[in-house]
């Protein structure tokens, strides 16, 4: 019953068909290929997040906040693989790191989406004032699926994963420029699984 009075019902299955396992997230994200799995997929587990600093933080505009985040990951799936887990598939990056634009421009031969493969960490505003501008230092990598040459998003054809951090700290500063409370999220994903975390930043305008 609601607060209305009125009944209202929701429905499920337990259909293992209608689960979404770890598998069919990597099928979704382009991953796998359509109906990859063996014994090395099956073993790799998500990254593990440990944020250092506040759940909540207060801030002001203009001024830069720091987001620190350790992750540590298992290594898997293959570091600089590109769409089918551990396999091969090249980038189209010339040794001397250009992109070799006849490579970039050969359709996709494959029925589900290409992604380059690599552990990386990113944020994103995933709530926060209509119009409230917000820059991250430095920029952070997407985490939808923006295949536009040059797009800083593994699905990309000229993406790249960025180096490790020597001590498995991703450090990145935040602005922003209008007052507000912001949530954001930051991302740790090795290119097959994802860990979210969410902290809340409230921001006031400088003292005068």
């Amino acid at each position: 019953m609601d607060g209305h009075g009125s009944e209202r019902k929701a429905y499920a299955s337990l259909r293992p068909d209608y689960f979404v396992d770890n598998m069919v997230i990597m099928s979704e994200t382009g991953t796998l290929g359509a109906g990859t799995s063996d014994p090395e997929v099956r073993a790799q587990t998500a990254p593990v997040v440990e944020l250092e600093m506040d759940s909540v933080i207060d801030a002001r505009v203009g001024q830069p906040v720091t987001l620190s985040a350790y992750v540590t990951d298992d290594g898997l799936p293959n570091r600089g693989a590109t769409g089918v887990f551990g396999g091969g598939g090249s980038l189209p990056i010339t040794d001397e790191g250009t992109l070799n634009l006849a490579r970039a421009l050969v359709p996709p031969a494959r029925i589900t989406v290409a992604k380059s493969l690599g552990l990386h960490m990113t944020w994103y505003v995933y709530r926060g004032p209509v119009g409230g501008g917000v820059s991250f230092n430095p920029g952070q990598i997407s985490t939808w699926e923006d295949t536009r040459p040059y797009s800083n998003s593994p699905w990309s054809s000229s993406w790249v994963p960025p180096e490790l951090p020597e001590d498995g700290r991703w450090v990145t500063e935040v602005t922003f420029q209008e007052p507000g409370t912001y949530v954001l999220q930051g991302r740790a994903d090795d290119g097959g699984l994802f860990t979210d975390k969410r902290i809340t930043v409230r921001v006031s305008r400088p003292v005068l």
